[in-house]
Parts: structure tokens; C-alpha cells; sequence
């Protein structure tokens, strides 16, 4: 017969294995649980929603840890990262499709800045910082088809300051240049001593003595000889002259030659 104290025993094993029970380590779990950060991964979570993937990527890594030793914390780790995995998945797209949104108004803006530099005469008199703008909204627009929103949004945001810098730098030139043309007489009233060589290379003119034909030709009907003007004559003086005009009447200067009478005709 048994005695009591094998009976005690018998009785006390049981109850200890139902209080206890038998604990396996949730491998199968942890395996979905990368799966689910994988996935999180892939919809952005690492860009769009960072500190909550941190979260449940070191609550995988602490399962999988607690699996070796403590197995009933390691369940309970699991369950917890699983659902930062979900919040963390969820947080991305809801993130990324509000950044995506956020891009296309972005570029949207850096378009219409762009032709309003463009129209403020940007690409003439600002073409160095115009052109930045559009290479910049180009690398922005290149960011959003590839689906990298963030980016996409940082440079459409760049290219706008780009351009409004562009169109605030050529109102500038152009304020400057209309001074000056303004401040330039358009005709000179000759003086004693002086020649068309001089008159052009007075700053006020063209500050360019070659320049001088540029008189000569635009005043034909009183000067008959480049060589012979006089005092009092009023002598008109072309502005706004072509890159091409200017390069003609130096060319004609260095190589005029000889004066003779009717010279250029």
C-alpha cells in the first residue's frame, strides 16, 4: 500500500504541472512578428512613423531574447510587439499618404514660383539661380515617382525659395538697369577738342572708345567725316544696342584704316 506520503506527492505533482503548466518558447509567433516588422518595413514605417518601428523592432529583438531564458515573459513580449507592428504600420501609411499629398502641392507651388521668375525675366537676368530652381524642382519631381515623398517634399520646398530668390534678383537687375538707362543721355551736345573716340569712351556713353561708330553710323546726316565734327553739334546717341552691333562697330574701329572723307559708306 501507499503511504501518505507517496500520496501527498501524487496529489501535489498535479496540482503543481496545472498551476505551472509547461511553457514553450512562442518561436512560431516571433517568426510572424519579423514577418509583420518586414511588412511595416515596406510600407515606409522606418520614414514615416521611426520611433514607433524603434519600438516594436527592440520588442521583437527583446522576445526572441526572452525565448531563450524566460519563456512566459518572451510570450508576453511577442503579443506586445505584434502590436506595435500594427501601429507602427498603420502610422507610415497614414503618414505617407499625407506627405504624398503634402509633395504634389509642394511642386505644384515650385511650378507656378518658377513661372513667375520666368516672366520676371529670370532666365536673362538671374540664370544661374533660375536655373538651380529647376534643376532642384527636376530632382523633385524625379523623388516622387520613385515614391520618396519625403524628398520629393524637401526639394519642391527648396525650388520654391529658389525661384522666388531668382525672380527677386532679376526685378533687381532689371530696377538697376532702367536706372542706368535712364541716367544715360540719348544725345551729347559736342564740345571743343573732342572726337567721336572720346565722346564713346565717356562712362556716361559707352565707356568704350571702340564704340565709337556706333555714333558715327546713327548720326550719318551731319557727320560726313568721322574725323570732323564741331562744336554744338547735337549728336544722337543710340541705346539698347545688340551684343552683335556693338561687336561690329569695334571690329570697324580696329580695322577702319586710313581716314578718308565719307568714311563708312
Amino acid at each position: 500500500m501507499a503511504t501518505k506520503k507517496q500520496l501527498l506527492l501524487a496529489l501535489l505533482i498535479p496540482i503543481a504541472l496545472l498551476i505551472g503548466g509547461c511553457c514553450h518558447p512562442p518561436v512560431k509567433q516571433i517568426s510572424m512578428a519579423k514577418a509583420q516588422l518586414m511588412e511595416a518595413k515596406e510600407a515606409g514605417a522606418p520614414q514615416y512613423a521611426p520611433e514607433k518601428y524603434k519600438k516594436a523592432q527592440s520588442l521583437v529583438s527583446q522576445a526572441e531574447a526572452e525565448s531563450k531564458k524566460t519563456c512566459r515573459e518572451s510570450w508576453k513580449t511577442v503579443k506586445l510587439a505584434q502590436k506595435k507592428i500594427m501601429e507602427a504600420k498603420e502610422a507610415a501609411l497614414k503618414k505617407k499618404a499625407q506627405t504624398k499629398t503634402a509633395a504634389q502641392n509642394a511642386i505644384d507651388k515650385a511650378q507656378a514660383a518658377l513661372r513667375e521668375a520666368k516672366e520676371a525675366g529670370a532666365p536673362r537676368y538671374a540664370p544661374d539661380l533660375y536655373q538651380a530652381a529647376c534643376n532642384v524642382l527636376s530632382g523633385a519631381v524625379k523623388s516622387f515617382k520613385e515614391a520618396d515623398y519625403i524628398q520629393a517634399l524637401q526639394q519642391a520646398k527648396r525650388a520654391t525659395q529658389l525661384a522666388k530668390k531668382a525672380r527677386e534678383a532679376a526685378i533687381k537687375v532689371k530696377k538697376e538697369l532702367a536706372r542706368r538707362q535712364k541716367a544715360k543721355p540719348s544725345t551729347y551736345v559736342v564740345k571743343r577738342g573732342e572726337c567721336l573716340w572720346i565722346i564713346s569712351g565717356y562712362p556716361q556713353i559707352y565707356n568704350d572708345s571702340l564704340l565709337w561708330p556706333l555714333i558715327y553710323w546713327a548720326n550719318k546726316a551731319q557727320i560726313k567725316d568721322p574725323d570732323l565734327i564741331y562744336p554744338g553739334q547735337v549728336l544722337s546717341l543710340p541705346r539698347s544696342v545688340p551684343g552683335e552691333e556693338k561687336e561690329k562697330a569695334a571690329s570697324f574701329a580696329k580695322h577702319r584704316g586710313p581716314w578718308s572723307l565719307f568714311d563708312g559708306k
